[in-house]
């Protein structure tokens, strides 16, 4: 009983006090080994020379997590974030369903963390539901040698289980939630893996359904321009549970090894999914403001949909695998927002009237990608991996602002209903060749190298009209290069399962232009501005230990990353939320991660890990909004999470279990919206899981969020423009308590 009691008390010692990562459901005997595939070949997690994490498909499913940001929070020096991305015209945001930014190592900004579904690039926004996941890799600092331009800062990898040839294997989840101030939700998946030529061919079908209750309230008839008076006998009203979202998803697979050709796999895979929202699930002013307030009742929607195809082809052969897939991706982000209250009163040259002033905006994005590689596993020490890449991304942006009534309402001043209305097609070509060679020196001492030479096109066009562009204006340009990204690594063996290693790489980013700025906003940029490639330089050393017959793993890491002429996309005028993207200078960002999982004690497993990263400019272009010792845009010093799982057999074929999972955030500062940046507060979050397995039963109780925490995410840049001291932010959902009920055959 006194072993139980000092057990419990370690796990809420941990809980409280920690700070980690959730790696890997532990086993009573130890630790699980994580085969990964960063380097294009499969590796133990722990013989990796690089700072990176792997979070198992098993390990999400017995913490319950649904999201990216659920398991991406667990990732020390991994911030998540509301950035801007595919915007442009009347300003250079873009709505909710675009809107997510991730930053690895403080390498913050657009296409710096590449987001790969199995091999294939996807756009950074997208949140594959976690239904039948293998794993996620993070890999931190530049990967653009094996990974590509869009890799500068780290690279996040899904990736999807294989069917199996041999089992028929299957499971179905369902969840029953209640969330604070939202109310009641739900959650069912299911998975089925069926054989149906033995050994040959194999289908896995996973299918999900799933309601976010909103915990937002919507309010009109509130008069938000004190200068703007509201027309006598305006109706008022509220409607509660805004935000909320219905998400729907199918993935299918097949396997197939045709007999005739022993070491070939072929695997089709499709996969859709679909959210829609009932409303912006944006507070107003502060985190915790769970109201909105508009004069008029004027909805906002959100809808994201996507779909994603790819044939992979596998050829195992005695001296190495060749590997070859094409894909094709399509995604639709449609958002209207109300932007009422900007246009009457705040706007230069505002209405001074309240009318229906919504923004429709979409974004439009497909993809074609192909690589072709060899991985060799030859006699001797030396092997390399070898690959040609093709991608083709081809993005369409509009936006339209049309207010039935406006010019009416104006007397004929505006002489039209058009308010803004704009095109803006976009095509990003990257055709790319890399390899990289490995060198074993010694049964000890490896040496490795590795170089992508890729060239990248852009082209543009830009067509505008309506009343804020005073008439049509149409503009395009094109933009190519050719660079490179090198990576050289060096692992040293000191001992069995005592390594150290340090590595140098580059990454790049290519240059464009901005689209033209709103003459009604004031001086900008008419005619566009061009920007130029940003690039950086990374070093790390760092070690990856074990100790007492594996029962305890370790990670550590220091970097450096030196960063020239960055990108950095900020607001020229605080009413309008114009914003461009400039070469803003030299930035440089320094820090650490510590990683530890233990399973000293039978049926007890922790996972700690923290992250520090201290990223700031350190010199400013001429003309450039940045200023020196500016911290990089929502990056906070401090990141990090601790998780325990504690099990206790209760009889034959059955044990109960308590998982708890606590993540931090520390304090950052957003320029999204304001030149002098918005402060946005640290926040903790703890989530508790108990429940008993018996077999292919799992019954669980759990609480997410136990301390309701109110996390600010990030402000985002609205389409219409920020009214002033009204920023809208993104936030953690509040305490959510629920049933979970799992049957695996």
């Amino acid at each position: 009983m006194n072993v139980q009691k000092r057990r419990m008390g370690l796990l809420i010692l941990v809980l409280a006090n920690g700070a980690s990562l959730a790696q890997n459901a532990g086993e009573s005997t130890g630790l699980q080994e994580i085969m990964v595939t960063a380097q294009r070949r499969s590796e133990d997690l722990q013989s990796v020379p690089i700072s990176m994490d792997a979070i198992t498909g098993d390990t999400m499913e017995k913490l319950g997590e649904k999201n990216f940001f659920d398991y991406a929070s667990t990732i020390p020096n991994l911030s998540i974030g509301i950035g801007s991305g595919a915007g442009g015209g009347i300003n250079s945001g873009e709505g909710v369903s675009t809107a997510r930014s991730v930053t690895i190592r403080g390498v913050a900004g657009n296409n710096t963390t590449g987001l790969y579904l199995n091999d294939t690039p996807v756009p950074l926004n997208l949140d594959p539901r976690v239904i039948d996941m293998d794993r996620v890799e993070v890999l931190r600092g530049p990967q653009g040698t094996l990974f590509g331009a869009g890799s500068m800062g780290g690279t996040v990898r899904i990736i999807t289980r294989e069917p199996s040839l041999d089992q028929i294997t299957g499971k179905l989840e369902t969840d029953a939630t209640y969330v604070n101030d939202g109310g009641p939700g739900y959650s069912v998946n299911g998975t089925v893996n069926v054989p149906l030529i033995d050994k040959s061919v194999a289908l896995r079908v996973s299918a999900f359904s799933a309601f976010d209750p909103g915990f937002f309230s919507r309010c009109w008839g509130v008069d938000t321009v004190p200068s703007v008076a509201l027309p006598s006998g305006s109706p008022s009203g509220c409607k509660e549970h805004v935000g909320a979202s219905q998400n729907t998803g199918v993935l299918a697979s097949l396997g197939i090894a045709p007999p005739a050709l022993p070491g070939l796999t072929v695997t089709p895979m499709f996969i859709y999914q679909r959210s829609n929202f009932n409303g912006y699930p944006l507070a107003d002013y502060t985190p915790s403001d769970l109201v909105q307030n508009r004069p008029l009742d004027v909805p906002e929607i959100v809808t994201s949909t996507w779909n994603f195809a790819s044939v992979t082809l596998k050829y195992e052969t005695s001296y190495g695998r060749f590997v070859g897939y094409v894909t094709n991706f399509w995604q639709a982000g449609i958002d209207l927002e109300d932007g009422t209250d900007f246009v009457a009163g705040v706007l230069p040259g505002g209405f001074n009237y309240f009318v229906d002033a919504s923004i429709w905006n979409a974004v439009y994005t497909r993809t074609w990608s192909g690589e072709t590689r060899f991985e060799s596993t030859l006699p001797g020490p030396v092997q390399f991996v070898f690959g040609l890449f093709d991608d083709l991304n081809e993005l369409k942006y509009y936006e339209n602002q049309y207010s039935p009534g406006a010019n009416a309402a104006s007397g004929g001043v505006l002489g039209t209903d058009n308010l803004y209305y704009t095109y803006q097609p976009y095509a990003d070509r990257q055709r790319a060749a890399f390899l990289n060679v490995q060198y074993d020196v010694t049964s000890a001492l490896q040496l490795a190298a590795g170089l992508r030479v890729e060239y990248l096109a852009r082209s543009w066009t830009s067509f505008a009209d309506g009343w804020y562009n005073g008439g049509p204006t149409n503009h395009s340009g094109d933009h190519s290069e050719t660079d490179k990204a090198p990576r050289f690594t060096a692992r040293y063996e000191i001992a069995p399962n005592q390594m150290v290693y340090a590595t140098a790489a580059r990454g790049f980013r290519i240059g464009g232009e901005n689209a033209p700025t709103l003459p009604v906003c004031g001086p900008g940029l008419a005619a566009g501005s061009q920007y130029g490639t940003d690039s950086l330089w990374s070093f790390e050393i760092g070690s990856k230990n074990a100790f007492f017959d594996g029962r305890v793993k370790s990670r550590v890491s220091l970097y450096r990353i030196d960063w020239s002429d960055i990108q950095q996309e900020r607001v020229l005028n605080t009413l309008c939320s114009e914003g461009v993207v400039t070469n803003s200078g030299y930035a440089v960002s320094k820090g650490a991660e510590i990683e530890v999982d233990a399973a000293l004690l039978e049926h007890l497993t922790v996972n700690l890990a923290t992250g520090y990263e201290d990223a700031k400019i350190t010199e400013s272009a001429p003309g450039s909004l940045t200023v020196v010792g500016q911290p990089l845009n929502q990056v906070p010093e401090w990141t990090g999470s601790a998780t325990a799982q504690y099990s206790v057999p209760i009889g034959e074929d059955r044990s109960s279990f308590l998982r708890g999972v606590w993540t931090y955030t520390g304090p950052r500062r957003s320029y999204n919206d304001n030149p002098a940046g918005i402060h946005l507060p640290g926040y903790d979050l703890l989530n508790l899981r108990a429940g008993v397995d018996q077999g292919p039963w799992e019954f669980a109780l759990f609480a997410n969020n136990v301390f309701n925490r109110y996390g600010n995410l990030g402000d985002l840049i609205p389409e219409s423009g920020q009214l002033p001291g009204r920023p809208r932010f993104m936030v953690t959902t509040p305490l959510t308590v629920g049933l979970h009920l799992r049957r695996a055959f």
